[in-house]
């Protein structure tokens, strides 16, 4: 129904109605924002990737228009991430300091801490994935897309997103356990 809906709000936005296009980004912006956000980890690359893929969206026309609207931006946004990605040439981070230790889940005044380690952890350890394998991860695991949707996002087989949701695991797995973190 979701997909019917941004179809017809994109058919009335460019038949002269633009507040239609302004529900349209409300009904689809903050997924957009949030997926493009994990993969680049700047919140003004993911606004504008997203103007980008707004305009791109637009400029279209009547003639283009894609069967599912939200499904099309997810791809461009997250192509453009990848491209971003790229040629920032992924910069790999360095281990943590010697010295520093993970505050331990099991004391109760670390808590907090902890927590906030971990998540740190898993945000660099995702920066060290190279970008498609983090476009499939964040897609699968963290925005809950089916494989098959998920290599439709990517351009790829389902056998591949698989494959790289899978190594992308596993090198986030390793990248916690080398620094004493349990997710």
């Amino acid at each position: 129904m979701k997909g019917s809906l941004l179809r017809r709000l994109l058919r009335l936005a460019l038949g002269g109605e633009p507040e239609a296009f302004e529900e349209l980004v409300l009904h689809t912006r903050e997924s957009l924002f949030w997926t493009v956000r994990r993969m680049t980890g700047r919140d003004a690359i993911a606004e504008e990737i997203l103007q980008e893929a707004y305009l791109a969206l637009w400029e279209r026309g009547t003639d283009g228009l894609p069967e599912e609207p939200e499904a099309w931006l997810r791809r461009f946004c997250v192509n453009r991430a990848i491209d971003h990605l790229r040629r920032e040439e992924t910069r790999r981070t360095e281990g943590l300091p010697d010295g520093l230790e993970v505050a331990s889940p099991d004391h109760p005044g670390d808590a907090g801490l902890y927590g906030r380690e971990v998540e740190a952890a898993v945000e660099e350890g995702l920066g060290t994935l190279p970008p498609q394998e983090r476009a499939a991860f964040l897609l699968r695991v963290v925005e809950d897309l089916p494989y098959d949707a998920v290599a439709r996002t990517l351009g790829v087989a389902e056998s591949t997103a698989r494959n790289q949701v899978m190594q992308a695991r596993r090198k986030l797995e390793r990248f916690l356990a080398e620094r004493g973190v349990a997710p």
